[in-house]
């Protein structure tokens, strides 16, 4: 894919794209998107106090925390869609969120609540030369302008890249911290090559995700985890997005789509593929 196609770099974004090529052979058919309307707070017991120290950074940021759950291997069924998608099946908790990923094209992260210090998350940059040790392992040097995702006292992720190896969910977890967020993307982009890190989450991040799809894809994803783990929502959502991020404007013109793809086609059809793909159209002059 390119890397402007950011959209379409999951099942639903394809589908979406079908539906439209389909409503142009007048087989008009309806995109179903799983529901969210079960998602419930069942209590308040385990708040966590979230602060994003650089909007410019990280201009949405979602969490909830989910308790009482339990780490088990994933069914069958997940476990061979993500297995046909070549993804190693890994917990119940980890491959629900891999599968709204591909699903929805949202990347999602667990930490297990009680590896987080004072209950109390902090997106922000650290000093440069601070140590962390990833996932893999491997200690590596941060950046001054790594955005990572901390807790009272330490770093527990490098922001939409990769997870640290103290913080993520093991047989052990009972309470995760679960985040859905839209973090910059040539921040990401910058962060992913000084460490050599390609990842599924920041191949999405840094080409531009949907900042709208954010609370969705959570609700989705803390669904998912309560039919495979079991377990109680036990915080509000919490949503941190003050400066909305607008839906962009773009300008075509149909001498140029004809000179593009060297056929002129109506501009009837031209509007009609892109109401299809639910853009809207403002106004058309010749």
């Amino acid at each position: 894919l390119t890397p402007n196609r950011a959209d379409a770099m999951s099942h639903w974004g394809v589908a979406r794209d079908l539906r439209a090529g389909l409503k142009q052979k007048d087989i008009a058919l309806e995109l179903i998107t799983p529901s969210t309307t079960n998602f419930k707070i069942e209590n308040r017991l385990l708040k966590m106090e979230v602060k994003v120290h650089d909007k410019k950074l990280a201009p949405r940021y979602c969490g909830v925390t989910i308790s009482d759950i339990s780490i088990k291997e994933s069914p069958d069924w997940l476990k061979n869609r993500l297995k046909a998608i070549d993804l190693t099946p890994v917990n119940n908790v980890v491959d629900a969120t891999n599968y709204v990923l591909h699903s929805l094209g949202q990347p999602l992260h667990a930490f297990d609540a009680k590896k987080i210090s004072g209950n109390e998350i902090n997106v922000k940059t650290l000093p440069s030369g601070t140590k962390f040790t990833t996932l893999d392992g491997v200690e590596r040097e941060l950046h001054q302008e790594d955005l990572m995702i901390c807790d009272a006292e330490k770093p527990m992720c490098i922001a939409g890249v990769f997870g640290g190896i103290h913080s993520g969910v093991t047989e052990n977890t009972s309470s995760i911290f679960l985040e859905s967020a839209y973090f910059n993307p040539v921040s990401i982009r910058k962060t992913a090559k000084r460490h050599g890190l390609n990842t599924d989450a920041s191949f999405r991040f840094e080409r531009g995700i949907d900042p709208n799809t954010a609370q969705y894809a959570l609700k989705r994803s803390a669904l998912l985890i309560q039919e495979l783990a079991g377990g109680e929502i036990t915080s509000e959502i919490i949503d941190l997005y003050q400066n909305k991020i607008k839906d962009f404007e773009v300008r075509l013109s149909f001498e140029n789509a004809k000179k593009l793809i060297g056929e002129e086609i109506p501009k009837e059809i031209i509007k009609r593929i892109l109401t299809s793909l639910e853009i809207k159209v403002n106004n058309v002059t010749e």
